[in-house]
């Protein structure tokens, strides 16, 4: 009978994704001779005829963010009907853009309601115990540095599988180069606001970290999974961070200096140990001071036996907008999955129990943050030990997790029935672009090279700010991206499998920018 509603539902999903409106055949075409005015033709389908609203919106980061393209005319705008269609722009129009491509994208959606239930039905318990019993080694920056590699490739692999543009967030840390894996999933009609899910993929030494945290990393790739195949008005962000173990290094580094500029962050559910289970009496513990904190939780958590047997949902007092969206769809989507909610006054420096993962650093940045969690050692006591593994967890509570934050974040981020198309204008564009700055040394050594070479930066952009350092062949394809924080100097050994050709490696922070040639034989 599972596996038969297993496949109906499969069969739902298909049928519910097929109704989407279809964009196709983006062709560009220059007007005049100078190459500013340009005209796109498309494709557009819908398979119950029914009216959609099309916007042309574009990208000068790699696909990570869009904005719309100010001064088009033609089949834009509601309602447009299906068939040939064309849209029309001046490149001049268009901010950012220096002599590289430029990546398009046309959305279409027909305006239909989209049923979260559908999302929430997705969520696989069996996908979750895998990712757990892949990533659940030993992995900490200087220990099992190798281990730790593999991991943080392997998010960004997946990331990718799902088509969502990534890039390393890098930064040095005792003499260490470790890395952030950002994702995120443009929103369509305000990619600025930007809803995050994160999990950090480190761990101790001593143990295999599978609820510490594979857990979260496990939840955090089928989150992205799914709500991938969505679109969504608002943006989505997923994120790995790296030595939340040693002081929640990766998500202070990347809040204190790395958020994109123009972004405002909306809310983040943070995973943090989401597999242990507990239905014993007294198998959950609390923090000290906790009753005097919390007198009407703890109560309830008293009169229920102190066991093990619920999330905890934890904000803080500025989060309460977010608590209450988190609390609303999961009582909606997953009524089975017993929550326990509390918010910590001001950053929950009163509480240091509740401020040890990653949602403190953007606590004490001003964003509302939660921390979804199975208590950590208060309930699971093979925490940082070695008996910390995949066979311990409870798969089902996971899922349960997982679908109440698919939830709220899809929720929050306002599900789109639409679809899209992109494409690449390669045309060179006389347009306003950054400034090339003067002061800059990029060096490549050797040049040319296989793929593996020394890159050192010196007085260019990044001292002025968090840096984007890119590597495009010449037809605009992205082949590498990493996030550089501001210093004077940067030294980078890079091996990247490319094939023989010429390509050009581009730092830029928003403001100026720099583009050197790199030659592969």
């Amino acid at each position: 009978m599972k596996s038969i509603l297993s496949g109906l539902l499969l069969v739902f999903c298909m049928f519910a994704s097929a109704q989407n409106p279809q964009v196709s055949n983006l062709q560009f075409t220059r007007q005049t001779a100078d190459t500013t005015q340009v005209s796109l033709q498309f494709s557009l389908a819908h398979p119950a005829s029914l009216p959609c609203e099309v916007w042309l919106r574009y990208s000068v980061d790699g696909g990570r963010s869009y904005k719309n393209v100010p001064g088009a005319t033609g089949d834009l705008g509601f309602p447009v009907s299906a068939g040939s269609r064309s849209i029309q722009f001046n490149t001049t129009q268009l901010q950012g853009v220096g002599a590289l491509p430029v990546k398009f994208r046309v959305v279409a959606s027909d305006r239909q309601a989209v049923d979260i239930a559908q999302l929430v039905a997705q969520v696989d318990t069996n996908r979750l115990k895998q990712d757990v019993r892949n990533i659940a080694l030993p992995r900490n920056y200087n220990a099992q540095t190798q281990t730790l590699a593999r991991v943080r490739d392997s998010i960004q692999t997946r990331l990718a599988q799902y088509n969502l543009p990534s890039y390393r967030h890098e930064f040095m840390f005792n003499n260490f180069l470790c890395g952030n894996v950002v994702a995120r999933q443009s929103g369509h009609l305000r990619d600025t606001s930007v809803w995050v899910i994160d999990a950090h993929f480190d761990g101790v030494s001593n143990s295999p970290g599978a609820d510490d945290n594979a857990s979260g990393v496990a939840g955090m790739l089928e989150a992205a999974r799914i709500l991938s195949q969505y679109e969504f008005e608002e943006s989505l962000q997923f994120i790995g961070f790296d030595v939340e173990e040693e002081g929640l290094v990766g998500s202070n580094r990347y809040t204190l200096n790395a958020i994109p500029a123009g972004d405002r962050i909306k809310g983040v559910f943070n995973f943090e140990m989401i597999g242990y289970y507990d239905t014993a009496v007294n198998s959950q513990q609390l923090p000290t001071g906790f009753n005097q904190l919390f007198p009407a939780l703890y109560n309830q958590i008293q009169a229920e036996g102190f066991r093990g047997d619920f999330l905890t949902n934890v904000g803080n007092a500025a989060s309460l907008p977010l608590t209450a969206i988190f609390d609303s769809a999961a009582a909606r989507y997953v009524p089975t999955l017993k929550v326990r909610s509390l918010n910590v006054p001001g950053n929950g420096s009163i509480a240091p129990d509740l401020r040890r993962s990653d949602h403190a650093s953007f606590w004490d940045r001003g964003y509302q943050a939660l921390m979804l969690t199975d208590g950590a050692n208060f309930r699971n006591s093979r925490y940082h030990t070695p008996a910390d593994s995949a066979a311990t967890l409870n798969y089902r509570f996971m899922q349960q997790v997982v679908q109440a934050t698919v939830a709220a974040a899809a929720t929050a981020a306002k599900p789109m029935r639409a679809g899209k198309a992109d494409a690449t204008y390669g045309f060179a564009l006389a347009v306003d672009g950054h400034a090339q700055h003067a002061d800059c040394e990029m060096r490549l050594l050797p040049n040319p090279n296989n793929g593996r070479f020394v890159l050192q930066i010196a007085g260019c952009v990044v001292p002025y700010g968090p840096a984007s350092l890119r590597v495009f062949s010449l037809d605009g394809r992205q082949h590498y991206e990493s996030w550089l924080e501001p210093a004077t100097e940067h030294r980078l050994e890079l091996n990247l499998p490319l094939p023989a050709g010429t390509y050009l490696v581009v730092t830029d922070n928003g403001h100026e920018s720099y583009t050197g040639k790199l030659l592969v034989r």
